[in-house]
């Protein structure tokens, strides 16, 4: 712990102790205490059950806005119906303190497993990171990603007459969490070094990819007694998971078979779309490595308990979740967490199960297809299928009685624009002209592509860069605004390509979005602290427009007429505000409340899409204010990442992080081309779409380091 950690954790202690009450709670001992909570054994006065209590710091408690982010989360944490994640009972606050009440497990974790048996034998460890393994899975198709997965955060309940039992614990507090309430110092990583993933580390995005890394750094210090990157030092450790080549696991154990090898190199992946699909599947190769079966994970026992929240019964599987960077009621130490499952709008039922819903969403796409593929085979005598370039490709479905009247679009991929030392492309814009494409890249450089021979221009480098995530030109194409993760934007002037101003970040950490407003004097940025600012043209913040609930802002769109902006938020909802007041004028929740992504505005402006991270995209009537059509992304990751509308406003390009681009016709929502990403591994994020001005050529940024450029051909125009 930290001095600001110690102090925090030793004036809790002071104020509560043994034959204290806490809500309810008598605290019998102190089990745990981490940064910034204690946990206590405790006896739940009104059930007469022992429970495992945890109170966070006081500092924490004071925040309004935290105190709601924790019991949204709190519930989404219990909301995870899963054997081997561990029970969460009630959440809430009471005598200035908040806490998190959980089921007592009685046995230890992992570390006192190991340090008591050592190095484990093949089927034992597989036995107890098995069901870790399905635990996580579970989490992340709920939308929750654990971040500190390690031996401590593994408990192991050992009852006498009964088999143990693993319990995933510690779905922790976030970094954003912890700077709020004054926890963090400069330069300190909030997490476990030994497990964290190269992503967690250089403050890229993470998502369930870092939680297998982790959970394959375990496996390897439980088959071996040591992790694989066990140094002196802490900041050796973080360096040897940024660098270093996995090491070898068959060494080490040479009883083992040697093909553990290629099974946790892949698992240790520096990159994630490198590694397995799932937990379970790389627990499943590790197994059959070992010569054991498959695991068969262990079926729930039905609906868990109510929690109590705030004094209200809730119950789990239909509450929501908050997004990134707010806190998960967890078990003993707090981490940071990623973008949750989330809460439903009035009058529209919400699926308890998240990939129940998904297979309904998908099955009614199915049927949608189907009707299509009828209605124009039956008009046209076409045929729907496969474009020789590998891109799906179909018209709209025709009303009755009426020839086929909607748009058919082919796509063509001309040019795959990749630079060498591309660590993965976040963004992608065109200039005004159409002449040049400006690429963010996660290695801290932006580079200039010319769009009609697709020869690299420039690679302009941000100053101390952790990842460039967004670009954008200015209205008369002189000027890029490049978005980077380190807290700062940078103006860039593009004939001389040499920096004009540096934009110090007044947020907390990093820049996610940019854009600049049609007559190109106003610049807005999206910040991780949850503001939007405009800047002027002297490079001084000239408006603060705070959203509501305090989280990252993913993305920011001028209005056509400049006289709008929409934010999209990763509370799940998009804000507008007015430029001539600054204030803000409307909220559009999303039905999900899960976080937007992407938002861009229709050419006229009187459409607003948001990409959403529940696979949709919904379009909004701007001037009325409500959501009038939801587009469903195919495929296994349903997050999109990025919205596009085409210059006429026809067609609507949605970036997907299952690895594709899908266009869409805005006037009936079919889907009328999925354009697939270059690398054959489907698991690499599509991060940005971008139409060129004159709408004929589509950019499409890939994690792999590519940007595809596809020539887009609408070949039947709506009557």
């Amino acid at each position: 712990m930290t001095d600001d950690s110690s102090r925090h954790a030793d004036g809790l202690l002071r104020m509560l102790a043994p034959g204290s009450r806490v809500a309810g709670y008598l605290l019998e001992s102190q089990i745990g205490a981490g940064g910034m909570a204690v946990v206590f054994r405790a006896r739940d006065e009104r059930l007469g059950r022992l429970v495992a209590l945890k109170v966070l710091a006081p500092g924490l408690a004071a925040d309004d806005a935290f105190r709601q982010r924790f019991i949204r989360e709190s519930r989404a944490a219990a909301a995870v119906d899963d054997p081997h994640i561990i029970p969460v009972y009630e959440a809430g606050g009471s005598g200035g303190v908040l806490f998190i009440a959980m089921r007592l497990v009685i046995g230890g974790d992992l570390r006192t497993v190991m340090l008591r048996e050592g190095p484990l034998p093949a089927e034992r460890a597989a036995a107890l990171l098995s069901p870790v393994a399905s635990a996580l899975d579970a989490a992340h198709s709920a939308g929750l990603v654990h971040r500190d997965v390690k031996p401590a955060n593994v408990l192991v309940d050992a009852r006498p007459g009964r088999p143990e039992h693993v319990y995933l614990s510690d779905f922790g507090l976030s970094k954003r969490a912890a700077a709020a309430a004054g926890l963090t110092g400069s330069g300190q990583f909030m997490g476990t070094a030994e497990y964290a993933a190269p992503e967690q580390i250089n403050g890229r995005p993470v998502n369930g990819q870092a939680d297998q890394y982790a959970l394959a750094c375990v496996a390897f210090e439980a088959l071996t007694g040591a992790a694989p990157y066990a140094r002196p030092e802490p900041m050796a450790v973080l360096w040897a998971h940024l660098s270093e080549p996995p090491p070898s696991l068959a060494t080490r154990r040479p009883d083992l078979p040697g093909g553990v090898d290629r099974i946790m190199a892949r698992a240790l992946a520096k990159e994630p779309h490198h590694r397995y699909g799932s937990c379970l599947e790389f627990i499943d190769e590790l197994r059959a490595a070992l010569g054991l079966a498959p695991y068969v994970a262990a079926t729930s026992s039905g609906p868990r308990a109510q929690m109590k929240v705030a004094g209200q019964d809730v119950t789990p599987q239909t509450t929501a979740a908050v997004p990134a960077e707010t806190p998960v009621g967890a078990d003993i130490t707090g981490r940071p967490t990623d973008p949750r499952r989330g809460r439903h709008s009035s009058g529209e039922s919400a699926q308890p199960d998240r990939s129940r819903r998904r297979r309904i969403g998908l099955a009614a796409l199915a049927v949608v297809v189907l009707a299509a593929v009828g209605a124009v085979a039956a008009a046209t005598h076409g045929s729907f299928g496969h474009h020789p370039s590998g891109v799906s490709q179909g018209a709209g479905q025709s009303g009755a009685g009426s020839q086929a009247g909607g748009l058919a679009v082919t796509a063509r991929r001309i040019a795959s624009l990749t630079d060498p030392a591309s660590t993965g492309v976040n963004a992608a814009s065109f200039s005004p002209d159409g002449q040049m494409l400006a690429t963010a890249d996660q290695n801290g450089s932006t580079y200039l592509w010319d769009v009609a021979t697709h020869g690299r221009l420039a690679a302009l480098l941000d100053p101390s860069s952790d990842g460039v995530h967004s670009v954008a030109f200015s209205s008369n194409g002189k000027n890029l605004a490049t978005a980077d993760h380190n807290d700062s934007t940078y103006v860039w002037n593009v004939a001389g390509r040499d920096l004009q101003a540096t934009l110090g970040g007044p947020g907390i950490g990093q820049v996610d979005a940019a854009a600049y407003s049609p007559h190109g004097k106003t610049l807005a940025t999206a910040d991780m602290d949850g503001s939007t600012y405009l800047w002027g043209p002297g490079g001084s913040v000239i408006a603060t427009l705070p959203d509501p609930g305090a989280n990252t802002v993913y993305g920011v769109a001028f209005s056509p007429s400049g006289q709008t902006l929409a934010t999209a938020d990763i509370d799940g909802s998009a804000y507008l505000w007015s430029t001539a007041t600054d204030n803000r004028i409307a909220t559009l929740a999303g039905p999900s409340g899960l976080g937007m992504y992407g938002i861009a505005f229709s050419p006229d402006g009187a459409i607003l899409a948001t990409a959403d991270q529940d696979g949709n995209t919904y379009l909004w009537n701007v001037a009325k204010r409500r959501r009038i059509r939801t587009m469903t992304d195919p495929g296994s990751n349903p997050t999109v990442s990025s919205v596009a509308f085409s210059p006429d406003g026809k067609i609507l390009a949605t970036a997907d992080l299952n690895g594709g681009a899908y266009l869409w016709d805005v006037a009936t929502g079919q889907r009328l081309a999925t354009l697939s990403g270059p690398s054959p591994d489907s698991n690499v994020e599509m991060s940005s779409v971008a139409f060129s001005p004159n709408g004929k050529i589509l950019a499409a940024a890939n994690q792999d380091g590519v940007t595809s450029l596809w020539r887009v051909t609408v070949a039947a125009s709506r009557t």
